[in-house]
């Protein structure tokens, strides 16, 4: 992959701490269980799409990432969990190759824990000190979308960061995963879905292998 280049495939599998897992059948499931495993649905479906966002744009940028050079699971990049836990698993088959782009390139796709918010809609406890990373760009177009202060302001990628307990909040209140995706990333948020790598290549070929021999079988008959 050449730097820079936004791909249109998402691949089948990437390479982490804990080996080779499927993208979307192991990585963020597990990512999704180890950022906010005790999320409201519509909150799990926009932090698996902000997880597959983020971890295929260091990717894109960094092409040894995920290939040769294993992906950390940490709080410098993104927790995933040893196992994925219930709702996770749904929650990345139900958004499967949904990335975030804006003017048709991936964004950077931050997201923190945030601090949590109470019944009424007020800021409650911020136990990681991390909202200070998160953004509001509810109704923000273009230019006034605000960036995130966790990434170079300046960045073109940069379109803010997601506070995972206010995602939680939002999903109670009725907002699905579209809708919090925007109120954290801006209005004019791209949702971009990315052909699937898991039909193709050595799935394919061991797939017409076991066409040929079922044919073979029937001739025979």
């Amino acid at each position: 992959m050449v730097i820079g280049e936004e791909p249109t495939e998402a691949p089948e599998r990437v390479f982490t701490s804990a080996g080779w897992l499927s993208l979307e059948r192991e990585y963020v499931p597990r990512v999704v269980a180890g950022e906010h495993l005790h999320a409201h649905p519509e909150a799990k479906a926009a932090l698996a799409i902000a997880a597959r966002t983020y971890v295929l744009r260091a990717m894109r940028d960094r092409p040894a990432l995920g290939r040769t050079t294993a992906i950390p699971s940490g709080e410098q990049f993104q927790v995933f969990a040893r196992y994925s836990g219930e709702g996770c698993a749904e929650a990345a088959m139900r958004t499967r190759g949904i990335v975030l782009r804006y003017q048709g390139q991936m964004i950077l796709a931050n997201h923190v824990a945030g601090a949590y918010w109470k019944p009424d809609g007020s800021h409650g406890p911020d136990p990681t000190n991390t909202e200070r990373w998160v953004t509001y760009n509810a109704g923000r177009r273009g230019r006034d979308v605000i960036p995130t202060r966790l990434s170079l302001r300046s960045h073109p990628g940069n379109r803010g960061c997601m506070g995972q307990h206010c995602a939680h909040w939002l999903a109670m209140q009725g907002y699905d995963y579209v809708t919090i995706l925007r109120f954290f990333y801006g209005e004019d948020i791209e949702f971009h879905e990315l052909s699937s790598g898991e039909n193709t290549g050595l799935g394919q070929v061991l797939f017409g292998v076991l066409a040929l021999a079922v044919f073979g079988i029937a001739m025979r008959r």
